[in-house]
């Protein structure tokens, strides 16, 4: 059995939005990799954030 770190993610986006993301990432990331991974996904999806403004915030851990 494998654990997964529990993330959420918050991406304030240049339209004034925050968005919020809950997502699970290996044990072994680190806060700035999880949250510059999901600017990314969010950028690909068309939002437009800066990194710098990204906060990630490890939640915890769960069975995967």
């Amino acid at each position: 059995m494998t654990e997964r770190q529990v993330w959420e993610v918050v991406v304030p986006d240049e339209d004034g939005r925050e968005y919020v993301y809950r997502v699970d990432a290996h044990p072994l990331m680190s806060e700035r990799t999880v949250g510059h991974q999901m600017w990314l996904k969010h950028c690909r999806d068309g939002g437009d954030a800066d990194p710098r403004q990204v906060m990630a915030t490890a939640l915890g851990f769960e069975a995967a």
